[in-house]
């Protein structure tokens, strides 16, 4: 993780079912300068229900999440 946004909080933009949806909406973001990142990838196969988070810095939350709005 990138630690030179000190003072930002990492929030959650958007939550999928699985890494593959995952990536093409962080690939979404990327193409909009904002980054990102997977979280809970790891556990999904032991909680299915719970999905792959996607977090962003708490400056980009809003256009974060309506950039994924779009997407669907």
């Amino acid at each position: 993780m990138d630690t030179h946004h000190s003072g930002e909080t990492a929030e959650v933009a958007g939550i999928f079912n699985d890494t593959v949806e995952a990536g093409v909406a962080q690939n979404k973001l990327a193409e909009a300068g904002i980054e990102s990142f997977v979280h809970d990838e790891n556990v999904l196969g032991m909680n299915p229900l719970g999905g792959v988070k996607l977090k962003v810095f708490s400056k980009d939350l809003a256009l974060a999440k309506k950039i994924l709005q779009e997407e669907k």
